[in-house]
């Protein structure tokens, strides 16, 4: 009787241990995004308002970012994910404050057009000459999105964003077991 209770309370961490070392993983994963490992580091520099003022990383850090990188004019598909940007911002309830919607073009934005419709959307311009890092840490099609964490580690991305209700359990999760406020 004694090896039998023994046995129930030991065996699962002999189980867990053998499974642990021979490198076994589970097949699914519970996020919906695509986990960059290692995570990047956002470039230093280069990043400009859309007035064309620096635009230093320090602003970005601190929040949870939700970034659209794009390479020249934000045009029909940009616009679609930046609405459901802005739906899933305002899905996170009491979580808002902790998340900004952020779009990094490398061409000409119109800041006026975009800041009447997207009132919280930080814009950030990348000029030519220092575009060879941004396009390295952040591909911008219009229609890949990004979340990067508030330490500027660029952690996760959405090949189609056009699945929001697995970016926002996703960012849901990611801001109920983030120890960052």
């Amino acid at each position: 009787m004694l090896f039998l209770l023994a046995a129930v309370f030991v065996l699962p961490f002999l189980i867990g241990t053998g499974l642990f070392w021979s490198g076994w993983r589970p097949g699914k994963f519970s996020n919906y995004g695509e986990l960059l490992q290692p995570a990047r580091d956002l470039p230093a520099e280069g990043l400009k308002h859309a007035d064309g003022t620096p635009f230093p990383n320090t602003e970005l850090l601190g929040k949870w970012l939700l970034v659209l990188p794009v390479n020249g004019v934000c045009e029909a598909i940009c616009l679609k994910n930046l609405q459901q940007m802005q739906q899933v911002h305002i899905a996170l309830n009491k979580d808002q404050n902790r998340l900004q919607r952020v779009l990094i073009s490398s061409g000409t934005v119109a800041p006026v057009a975009l800041q009447t419709r997207f009132p919280d959307l930080v814009l950030g311009v990348v000029a030519p000459a220092d575009a060879a890092p941004w396009q390295h840490t952040l591909e911008g099609s219009g229609k890949t999105l990004y979340i990067i964490d508030p330490l500027g580690k660029v952690m996760m991305r959405y090949a189609e964003p056009g699945q929001m209700r697995g970016v926002l359990k996703d960012l849901e999760r990611l801001l109920k077991y983030s120890w960052i406020r």
